[in-house]
């Protein structure tokens, strides 16, 4: 099986597959391991975007024109008990997606709303996660007395956000993508979004089914060596190597932040230590 693709996941934020879209209820919970082996291998990085303001990589469409500036706010008391509230008796999902609904201010100009948000690609709703926690919390997440793996020494850590690693589209315009498939065969795939990702997250304890939900909204056809069409081929028929191929591809082309991917050297002993950054990390005290 692939590892996990979400989309948000600040857990497994980006394990170069979808997290959040596999595991949606892991994928923003808090994070089981502070250091693990490291797998940031020069990724692009996100930019600072500064004040509330950002730039999506996708962004919204509105009568063939993509609209990409957003902007998101502090957050407040009012929000904090909203928040609060929707994480008692369900999953980090919920806190992510309050977060996302509260303190996003617009997006393209448009007021955020649960249809803006279901429309954005999951990279970019993560984005804006990122950029509420900097201005809420300002840019430096602190670490205190981490372990290093491999000399047993505590570390004290200052990790601006705008170091946090993050992928980008080379064609930010671009909707469908070509996935080589086995014996010739081609898919053509979008990638997912936040009404995707609601829907993988509403199965609970069947990740094959939930692979089958994101494969079956995201794969638009599949075309065989003859060059017969395939349109909206049900999941289950697809090989299992070629679903694996297709969830990795959704999952590595899928803009926005790393934030499990982050390492740092430690100077010490000089070793890399992974650092994955989850929910509960970037909003202590939530």
């Amino acid at each position: 099986m692939t590892e996990p693709i979400v989309l948000p996941e600040f857990d497994n934020f980006g394990d170069q597959t979808i997290s959040g879209l596999e595991a949606p209820e892991e994928a923003t919970a808090a994070s089981q391991s502070v250091l693990r082996e490291a797998r940031n291998s020069g990724r692009p990085r996100i930019d600072d975007p500064g004040d509330n303001q950002l730039t999506l990589e996708r962004g919204i469409c509105r009568e063939g024109t993509w609209y990409r500036n957003a902007e998101v706010r502090e957050l407040t008391g009012a929000d904090e008990e909203a928040i609060a509230a929707a994480g008692v008796g369900t999953s980090a999902y919920r806190v992510f997606e309050t977060l996302l609904l509260r303190a996003t201010v617009h997006v393209g100009g448009e007021p955020m709303s649960p249809k803006v948000a279901a429309e954005l690609l999951i990279g970019d709703r993560e984005a804006l996660v990122v950029a509420i926690r900097r201005a809420s919390f300002g840019e430096n997440l602190e670490f205190e007395r981490l372990p290093c793996p491999r000399c047993g020494e505590l570390v004290d850590l200052t990790v601006p956000l705008a170091a946090l690693p993050g992928v980008t589209l080379d064609e930010p315009d671009r909707v469908n993508f070509e996935v080589p498939l086995r014996h010739g065969a081609t898919a053509t795939v979008r990638l997912p979004t936040g009404e995707d990702q609601e829907a993988v997250f509403a199965i609970k304890n069947n990740k094959a089914r939930q692979d089958s939900e994101i494969l079956g909204r995201c794969v638009l056809s599949v075309t065989q060596p003859d060059g017969t069409e395939i349109r909206k081929p049900p999941a289950q028929t697809l090989r299992m190597a070629d679903r694996q191929a297709i969830l990795g591809f959704l999952g590595e082309t899928q803009p926005g932040p790393r934030l499990a991917d982050f390492s740092f050297t430690h100077e010490t002993c000089g070793e890399e230590v992974a650092l994955p950054i989850s929910l509960a990390m970037l909003f202590r005290g939530l």
